[in-house]
């Protein structure tokens, strides 16, 4: 049986200091191979050390459990179904075969349907999952319990797309304690991707896969707005469709992430994230003209909204030296984002315009400008 560890985000942080854990001679052939621990935190050329990680969705929940929203909060929630318990092992021989006996880590949402969809792939790879709170489900508030297939369902689903697509992170979930806001849902996550990324620095081993990788299994409606916030590459054309024929399914197989579906996203906390793939459909890096247009509007939009959140929480402790911080924190992202935004427009549109003399990506460059007339 696997074991869980349970462990704040913070001792994930810290584990950025344990430095490497085997220093092994780098192989003739100059070329990845798997087993092999890597220097921690930094690659051969001096760049900061990307990783992967393989976010994977968990397995069917117990009727009627798959049929409702879930719980508020999501932990411990209801066990997999028995098609889940299939979906698990079936993912985990997938993930077996793709990444071999060697993974920086495996890590957990505390819900149980999380842990046991985790499970099956610990056993093979004879690893200890490592739960982390980040990746619990968005805390449901008065909407939990309540039909997918009803009004309830729709708001609740509606609301990351309120933080994702038009940028309002401070539209609230009523009731809900551990994701009051798009802010802390972001905050949270992030906080168990850098610890993830930490842990893999702590233990950098290669997989078949050629790279030093993670894996997590957590659930839906917080992968997809963590991802949507936060990759280089948010793919609208693929997200936003599913997205929309997400919030009018009828149960939690829904096709925004089905169970046991895998986001792959590649990069570092220091120079972001880029969206590999989503449920094996891969993403392109660059995500043209009009998505890089979205992302810098609405990047004024969140700024000054995740700088009043974090004042009103220093507020609310009464520090004078917090408040102070978060004081000048906030008015340094804010005119940060404002100043920078003509030069982030401006580069973004001449960027496009350069691609217009290239072959092989004219098409989507003409077709993103065409786009915005």
């Amino acid at each position: 049986m696997p074991i869980y560890s349970i462990s704040p985000i913070a001792a994930g942080v810290a584990l950025v200091g344990a430095g490497v854990i085997a220093v092994v001679p780098p192989a003739q052939s100059g070329g990845a191979v798997s087993g092999i621990t890597l220097t921690s935190g930094e690659a051969q050329d001096g760049a900061i050390q990307d990783v992967v990680i393989d976010i994977v969705r968990h397995g069917q929940r117990m009727p009627p459990f798959n049929d409702v929203i879930t719980p508020s909060p999501d932990h411990p929630g209801p066990p997999l179904s028995d098609l889940g318990v299939q979906q698990a092992q079936a993912v985990a021989d997938k993930l077996h075969d793709e990444l071999g006996d060697h993974v920086a880590g495996i890590f957990s949402g505390q819900a149980i349907r999380d842990m046991d969809t985790a499970a099956p792939f610990a056993d093979l790879e004879h690893m200890t999952t490592q739960i982390l709170s980040g990746l619990n489900e968005i805390d449901s508030g008065i909407y939990a319990g309540q039909p997918i297939a009803s009004l309830a369902g729709f708001l609740y689903q509606f609301t990351p797309m309120l933080w994702t697509l038009f940028g309002l992170v401070l539209a609230p979930i009523p009731g809900s304690i551990e994701d009051p806001n798009g802010v802390v849902m972001d905050q949270n996550f992030t906080g168990a991707v850098n610890a993830m990324y930490s842990a893999a620095m702590a233990n950098p081993v290669v997989s078949d896969n050629g790279d030093i990788t993670a894996v997590a299994f957590n659930n839906e409606a917080d992968i997809a707005a963590w991802v949507a916030l936060n990759v280089k590459n948010p793919d609208i054309s693929l997200l936003l469709p599913l997205t929309l024929q997400t919030m009018f399914a009828n149960d939690d197989g829904s096709p925004m992430l089905p169970n046991t579906g895998i986001v792959q996203i590649e990069g570092n906390p220091t120079d972001g994230w880029t969206l590999v793939s989503w449920n094996g459909i891969a993403v392109p890096e660059d995500p043209g003209l009009l998505t890089k247009l979205i992302m810098d509007v609405r990047d004024l939009i969140t700024t000054p909204q995740v700088a009043a959140w974090n004042l009103y929480q220093a507020l609310l402790g009464g520090d004078a030296t917090t408040i102070g911080d978060a004081l000048q924190a906030g008015l340094h992202d804010i005119s940060a984002t404002f100043l920078g935004f003509p030069e982030a427009v401006f580069n973004d549109i001449t960027d496009a315009l350069s691609n217009l003399g290239a072959a092989d990506a004219s098409g989507s460059a003409l077709a993103d400008l065409l786009a915005l007339v």
